[in-house]
Order: structure tokens, then C-alpha cells, then sequence
């Protein structure tokens, strides 16, 4: 892979050692895909934000980047992280959990990261414009970037994200090349997709997913009234049952405004339909159970403050019954802002948690000792019976609220 003299420099230590360190993990990974150079990148999500997702060594790693003085060379936002930092002790997270968590945090505010602590970054993050080069871990914020915004980057493992921050560069391959960005695989919605909600669009994205492995899917019959939040929870789902990390909505991603855009040209290799009975199919195997859960859990990615809304709402002047828990995870932006709406203070007096800057699946629950999740969320549903052990029911998220109160 060719380096510019400038790059050059780097990876003979001349900038530091953690630049050193960097550019030499990035220059691997280029020769391993075949990347002719190294491309200039605006802005990173670091995906590694949570001791309990990358442990001591890396918590090791980016407190040595710290300690040697170096400095995130982009606008660099950070994904959730494994506790609350304010209500830590009220989840009864273990101390020594909490404090690498809190050692994590200050390592990455020295770097120069900017505390978002979401998993959401397209809603409440730096922003980003179509075609726009950027660095983005975590798989959902990968698809929402490539497929809704029109920006462009691969889908990049824990670590490596932290590289592309402190050089600013990345290799020049996958994603980032139009010749890869063209659809290959025609999925045809023969449903009326202008009344879906967020649990319907969570399962459409699932099957998606499972049906387009690592190929690019094209969606033919989504509803240009389509909301964020919608497509929030369908790129969740894309994401976790397929290695997907672009999609191609016909009329919406920026590079399909219409089938022949979205194809570059070429014909599908595969037409799939979907209606009521693929859909009704996945619901059912994202479902461990069906009885009565102890913990409702919502926010995975991560709600929005309109998301909160509905819920408060919904729980306005209501209990929720003995021996269950609802847990609402979001930002601290978000958080801030549910408490100035007064939303925060309705969900709390009907006992429900707004639990901020952290993700249930890479957080320490594990005292807790919940049996079951009722959840809207397809990547929760997949993911939480086996990290945690755990059986869930996937359901839509007003009848998941419903289902808490006496």
C-alpha cells in the first residue's frame, strides 16, 4: 500500500509512538484488503467506549495514547459506555466495574473525544453530510451513515476506530469505493409500509439482514414518510443478522433515487418479496418466550427524545406492577432534556429508570439476577440470550409499556 511521505514519517515514529502504534495497525489492515492508499477521513464514533466491551487491554492501550500527549486529529464522538456515570451505584454496578469505566471516559476526554456516549451518533452527534469521509464503529450507526445519510465508511472493528482517530486516516478500500456501493440483491415490500412502526420496520430490517448475508440489499416499497427513529430501529436490525453495512432505499438513500441508480446499472443477482408472513415468521424467532418478563427494556439503539415522549405518555398517572423493572436507556443530551420536558419525572413516578450513556448488553447486570426481557428491539433480542443469558419477547414498544403497569 502506498504512504505519503507525511505518512511515512508517522510510521517511523517521528509523531510518537502512539501515531507509530497507529499508522502500523492501519497499514496491516490495508494490505490485508488489498487498499491501494490511505485516504483522509472528517470525523470517527469510536465503537470501544465501554470497559465491558474491550477490558484491560484495551483500556491499557488508550490510557498509554493518553499519557503520551496524543490527540484525536478529527472530530471523534463515542458510543455508550457500560455504566451511567451519575447513577452507577443506584444500578448496583460493582466499584471496580465502574471505576476502569471512569478511567476509560477520562483517558478518552484527554484524547480530545467528544462525550456523546450513544450509540445513536446520527441523531444527537457531530453531523455528517453525504459523501462525507468518515470512521464509524458500531454496526448501526455503519448502515445509518452508508444507507440514510449517503456518507461512507466500512464497518470497523473495536480498536481500530481509536487508530483512525489519532492519524485521521484510514485505507482507501471496501465502502469507501464506489464500485462496491451498488445494490446486488432486489427486496420488493409488498406491504403498505406508510403505517408501520418502529417494530415493524426492526423486523423487516431482521429478515433483511439474514436474507442478504455480506451483499448490498435494495428495498423497493419503503414509505418516503419513513422517520428516523424507524430507520434507526430497521439499521439495528439489518446490522445484527447480517453483515451489512450499507443498504439502498429506492427514493431515499441519496445514491438510489430510483432501482436503476440503486443497481449502478446492473441487475439484481436475486429478487426476494417480502409480506406478512416473513415478517410474522421473524417476530416469532426473535422470541425465546412468551409469558410475563421482569424487565421491559427500550433504547437499544438508543431513544430519541420524541421516543421518550411516548413513553411518558403513556405512563402519565400509572404504577408500574410489583416485580418489574422498565428501563429506558439514552444519552445523557437526551436525558438532560427529558428531565427539562418533565418526562423524566412522569416515568419515574409511575417507577419507571431513564438510564443514560449506557448499553445493557456490555454493562455488569449480572446482580440483578432478571430471568426475562420484553423488549422492541431486534438486536436485543438476538443478542441478549446469549451474552446474558436471558430469555426475551420481542414486541412493539407501546404494548411493551402497557405490559408494565398494574
Amino acid at each position: 500500500m502506498y504512504l505519503s511521505k507525511e505518512e511515512e514519517h508517522m510510521l517511523r515514529g517521528d509523531y510518537g509512538e502512539a501515531v507509530e502504534i497507529s499508522v502500523s495497525i492501519l497499514t496491516k489492515l490495508g494490505d490485508m484488503y488489498q487498499a491501494d492508499r490511505m485516504i483522509k477521513i472528517s470525523q470517527v464514533h469510536i465503537d470501544a467506549a465501554s470497559y465491558g466491551g474491550i477490558y484491560d487491554a484495551g483500556l491499557n492501550m488508550v490510557e498509554r495514547f493518553a499519557i503520551e500527549g496524543a490527540a484525536f486529529q478529527v472530530p471523534t464522538t463515542l458510543n455508550s459506555s457500560g455504566i451511567d456515570f451519575e447513577k452507577w451505584r443506584e444500578l448496583l454496578i460493582p466499584p471496580s466495574f465502574a471505576e476502569k469505566q471512569i478511567r476509560l471516559a477520562h483517558a478518552y476526554l484527554k484524547l480530545g473525544a467528544i462525550p456523546t456516549w450513544t450509540c445513536a451518533p446520527y441523531q444527537y452527534g457531530e453531523p455528517v453530510r453525504p459523501g462525507q469521509f468518515i470512521a464509524w464503529g458500531e454496526s448501526n450507526a455503519v448502515a445509518y451513515a452508508n444507507s440514510v445519510i449517503g456518507a461512507r465508511t466500512n464497518r470497523y472493528a473495536d480498536l481500530i476506530d481509536v487508530c483512525a482517530a489519532i492519524v485521521g486516516r484510514v485505507p482507501r478500500f471496501g465502502l469507501y469505493l464506489d464500485e462496491n456501493r451498488d445494490g446486488q440483491i432486489l427486496f420488493k415490500i409488498c406491504l403498505d409500509t406508510n403505517n408501520f412502526t418502529c417494530f415493524d420496520y426492526a423486523a423487516l430490517g431482521y429478515y433483511v439482514g439474514s436474507m442478504s448475508g455480506s451483499n448490498i440489499p435494495v428495498l423497493q416499497g419503503v414509505s418516503k414518510s419513513v422517520t428516523p427513529d424507524q430507520l434507526k430501529s430497521f439499521c439495528a436490525a439489518i446490522a445484527t443478522s447480517g453483515a451489512v453495512g450499507l443498504f439502498r432505499l429506492c427514493g431515499i438513500t441519496p445514491e438510489a433515487r430510483n432501482i436503476e441508480e440503486a443497481f449502478g446499472g446492473m441487475k439484481p443477482i436475486e429478487k426476494i418479496s417480502v409480506g406478512a408472513e416473513e415478517l410474522n415468521e421473524t417476530r416469532n424467532r426473535l422470541c425465546t418466550m412468551n409469558d410475563k418478563c421482569d424487565l421491559v427494556l427500550l433504547g437499544c439503539p438508543h431513544y430519541s427524545i420524541e421516543q421518550i415522549e411516548k413513553v411518558a405518555r403513556r405512563l402519565h398517572g400509572k404504577k408500574i406492577r410489583h416485580n418489574t423493572e422498565l428501563w429506558i436507556f439514552t444519552n445523557g443530551i437526551i436525558r438532560r432534556l427529558s428531565d427539562r420536558m418533565g418526562h423524566t419525572q412522569i416515568i419515574e413516578s409511575a417507577g419507571g429508570r431513564i438510564i443514560s450513556d449506557a448499553c445493557f448488553l456490555s454493562t455488569h447486570q449480572d446482580v440483578w439476577r432478571f430471568e426475562s426481557i420484553l423488549t422492541d428491539s431486534a438486536k436485543m433480542a438476538h443478542y441478549a440470550p446469549s451474552i446474558c443469558n436471558i430469555d426475551v419477547r420481542f414486541e412493539n414498544g407501546i404494548r411493551c409499556v402497557d405490559e408494565t403497569v398494574e
